[in-house]
């Protein structure tokens, strides 16, 4: 009995690694757009060509937003079929997801225009200053956008409202999503041929695993 036991806790855990990298490997896979660019283009040039760029992310929302319903499942311990799981994710107002991502984007270029203008062309710096506050706020927001477009009914205003409010109130839960991108780009400068499988659906996990107390109390609201 202990042998099957471990066994199946062996099982178990084969289960889990396979769902992370069938979740992951699908997430690759919907952002090709993105991998074409640094394949063709090259991270090298993104500033150059930064509005083309911005178009290729566009796939990311619905991705990352596919990638964190997907982990809330296993966390919950609801999880089915990885494919199914993750095509639900993304499928599922898969327009909502665009329009956001590509208010998002829109906030991002219109940020990173006046951060060159104030900072190259004029060079005011308070100015400067600000939009590259904004900036780094528009890209801070991510993973709060997704997470509750991943989870929750809400309309993109509301989406938009709620995750600003986190990102500000809550300053050790955005500390920790940055935190976890952090260890997810350390890992691929140490081993990118390893963290290229699991990247994705690691770092949605982190979000949505530190992020469970911060859901909870808004359910609860």
């Amino acid at each position: 009995m202990g042998e099957l036991f471990n066994i199946e806790k062996v099982f178990g855990f084969c289960e889990k690694v396979c769902y992370f990298f069938t979740v992951n490997m699908l997430f690759v896979l919907s952002n090709i757009p993105v991998l074409l660019f640094l394949l063709f283009v090259g991270a090298g040039r993104i500033r150059e060509c930064f509005p083309l760029f911005l178009m290729c992310l566009l796939s990311l929302a619905p991705a990352l937003s596919a990638v964190m319903y997907a982990m809330n499942r296993l966390i919950h311990g609801i999880e089915r079929n990885a494919l199914k799981d993750y095509k639900k994710g993304y499928c599922r107002d898969f327009m909502q997801k665009i329009r956001l991502g590509v208010g998002q984007l829109f906030v991002v270029l219109i940020c990173w225009t006046n951060v060159e203008f104030f900072a190259v062309q004029i060079r005011i710096i308070p100015l400067a200053v600000l939009f590259v506050l904004l900036f780094a706020a528009a890209v801070l927001v991510t993973p709060n956008l997704y997470m509750l477009v991943s989870r929750y009914e809400m309309k993109n205003m509301q989406i938009v409202k709620t995750a600003i409010t986190l990102l500000i109130a809550k300053p050790v839960f955005t500390l920790g999503n940055i935190v976890a991108l952090a260890v997810i780009l350390a890992a691929f400068e140490i081993s990118a041929g390893t963290t290229v499988l699991f990247m994705g659906s690691v770092y949605g996990f982190l979000v949505m695993f530190m992020n469970q107390g911060v859901m909870q109390s808004l359910e609860n609201r």
